[in-house]
């Protein structure tokens, strides 16, 4: 009887590309385990105030927005004071500061363009003209 021939390789012979490929998945495996540690040191929290200038933003937009109501609400009376009318101009005025107070506040948070660049960036609308005339 004869024996049955193995079909494993050799252990012992080591294919070259093998022995590259495994060199290069251990290059790769230290790169990555490298880039973790470097990238978890990174998005430590801070201790310095880094982040102030969010908080001035932040107080800026409150600011613009409280101003807006506040000087349409002491208008609203300065004027109710003047005419006698007393709840009318006050309610006018307080709606209509807290409106310039929202477009103020949008207008610092750079939604909303200035009046003039809105109207200067779009050219008007071309007019319709017909295909065919008729005579």
């Amino acid at each position: 009887m004869t024996k049955p021939n193995d079909e494993r390789p050799n252990s012992s012979s080591s294919d070259p590309e093998l022995g590259d490929l495994s060199a290069r998945l251990k290059d790769l495996s230290s790169r990555i385990a490298a880039e973790r540690r470097e990238h978890s040191e990174s998005t430590k929290p801070q201790t310095s105030l880094q982040h102030a200038s969010d908080y001035a933003r932040g107080y800026k937009l409150i600011s613009e927005f409280a101003a807006g109501t506040l000087v349409g609400g002491l208008i609203g009376y300065g004027i109710d004071r003047m005419f006698g009318t007393l709840p009318f101009g006050l309610i006018i005025f307080l709606l209509l500061g807290f409106g310039a107070g929202f477009l103020n506040l949008a207008r610092a948070a750079n939604r909303v363009p200035p009046a003039q660049a809105r109207l200067g960036s779009t050219p008007p609308p071309k007019a319709a003209h017909d295909d065919e005339e008729e005579d």
